[in-house]
């Protein structure tokens, strides 16, 4: 498998993390996830945030709703990714 880049687009995000792209864009406007834009705005995501899908897609399975998703990912460091 090729490695992956720095900074991954929203298509790529989605077909790794099976997260529809619409519901990425969701979730950036909840804050449970960020981009940063290109000079075009294009969204260019970091690679941990395929961990932290990850995760809202765990939480979701098991009953949690994206505000206590949320509530749970704010108590993070500043700038770390969440580990599993």
């Amino acid at each position: 498998m090729a490695a992956l880049p720095d900074q991954i687009t929203i298509s790529e995000l989605s077909r790794r993390s099976g997260v529809a792209t619409s519901a990425l864009r969701y979730y950036e406007t909840m804050g449970l996830i960020t981009a940063a834009r290109t000079e075009g705005n294009q969204r260019r995501y970091s690679r941990g945030v395929l961990r932290r899908v990850a995760i809202i897609r765990v939480a979701q399975s098991m009953g949690l709703s994206l505000g206590q998703v949320g509530e749970a990912l704010s108590r993070l460091p500043g700038g770390h990714e969440p580990t599993i």
